[in-house]
């Protein structure tokens, strides 16, 4: 039977708990280009309600290279570079040379077709390796993870910031930004309760869609966080900023825009897959407005050498 001639009741199943489960839902990386396009303008942020889409996502690199500290000449490595944009940003604002890594054929060959024009024209260096991190092996000044760490896994997040830490040169930057979750902890101390559809719904997160670990808070040590992780490297975290409310907005127009292209994304990717997105969209606006997740960025610097 196709995916889409699965019927809703065939398609969805109960587990044990009562929690509802898509038995046929698509990985990111058997999803094509275009069932994304269909809604996802890549932003996290929204400065201001009068923004369009262009204009926030610009923003939110613009705020992320800000906090980066970069001067002409120097090597900024992406690491999940997408689709350049954040690289061309760089290249054209602060003059750098910019490395994208991506595990995406398309996108490989979209970036680097982009920066052969850009040669042509003259403009600083850019080049874009088709490799995942563990296999990158220069040094660079800066580094910028936006939105390709929450994949990697629990096993695998103290390896990212270890690599990180021996990639960059002294006085180094790492600039990541990631989806966290809330702390028990903290919620605990604020009298708000942490239920089993609290787990059920962080659960299909990060493995229906995310396809990595628990989300991790933001700080803390038990559970380990973000900072903790990126501390015990050697980093020093000099600046946390959230995104939280704006991340909520961005969530509902993707919705929206998802909504409007129902047919064509059942088309592209089956009613479980179109049903997951719409489930982790929703959910996650509303725990981002109840504060239950945020997205934030990170910059953590590497020490310089001894005077």
């Amino acid at each position: 039977m196709s995916r889409q001639s699965l019927s809703k009741a065939d398609r969805k199943v109960t587990d044990l708990s009562g929690e509802p489960t898509f038995a046929e839902v698509r990985t990111r990386a058997e999803l094509p280009d275009e069932f994304f396009a269909l809604f996802l303008d890549p932003t996290f942020f929204w400065p201001h309600p009068d923004d369009t889409l262009e204009r926030a996502q610009l923003a939110k690199i613009d705020l992320a290279l800000a906090q980066c500290d970069l001067r002409p000449g120097m090597t900024l490595l992406d690491v999940g570079c997408g689709w350049g944009t954040t690289m061309l940003r760089a290249m054209d604002t602060y003059g750098v040379n910019a490395i994208g890594l991506t595990p995406s054929r398309n996108q490989y060959r979209y970036v680097r077709n982009l920066l052969v024009d850009r040669v042509v024209r003259g403009r600083p260096y850019g080049g874009v390796r088709l490799q995942g991190w563990e296999e990158f092996d220069r040094r660079a000044d800066r580094i910028v993870c936006i939105g390709a760490f929450d994949p990697f896994g629990r096993d695998r997040y103290g390896e990212f910031f270890e690599f990180a830490y021996r990639t960059l040169r002294a006085d180094g930057v790492l600039l990541l930004q990631a989806v966290v979750g809330d702390n028990r902890d903290d919620l605990c101390a604020n009298g708000i309760q942490h239920t089993g559809i609290d787990d059920a719904f962080i659960r299909f997160l990060t493995e229906t869609i995310f396809g990595g670990g628990p989300l991790l808070p933001p700080s803390g040590r038990d559970p380990k966080g973000v900072t903790a992780y990126a501390e015990d490297a050697g980093f020093t975290v000099t600046g946390m900023q959230s995104m939280g409310p704006h991340y909520a907005t961005a969530l509902d127009q993707w919705t929206d825009a998802l909504h409007e292209h129902r047919d064509r994304a059942i088309e592209l990717a089956g009613p479980d897959t179109y049903d997951a997105y719409i489930r982790y969209l929703t959910g996650c606006a509303d725990y981002a407005r109840r504060g239950r997740i945020d997205v934030m960025q990170f910059t953590c610097t590497k020490p310089g050498p001894p005077h």
